[in-house]
């Protein structure tokens, strides 16, 4: 299954991320500083959130 990425904007293989667990919430925070526009319904791809969790750990 194909997937648009709804930050990057690239088609994936797979499917969008979803946040469920709660140990996630300063991705979904970052992710929400980068992209105000951006809801957690509208998923993301892994290789984003890969992105953002880096950038918390002060790797990017």
């Amino acid at each position: 299954m194909e997937y648009l990425c709804s930050l990057c904007g690239k088609t994936v293989q797979g499917d969008a991320v979803e946040f469920i667990n709660h140990t996630e919430t300063h991705i979904i925070d970052e992710i929400k500083a980068n992209h105000p526009e951006w809801e957690e319904k509208d998923g993301v791809c892994r290789k984003c959130v890969e992105y953002f969790r880096r950038q918390l750990k002060g790797e990017e």
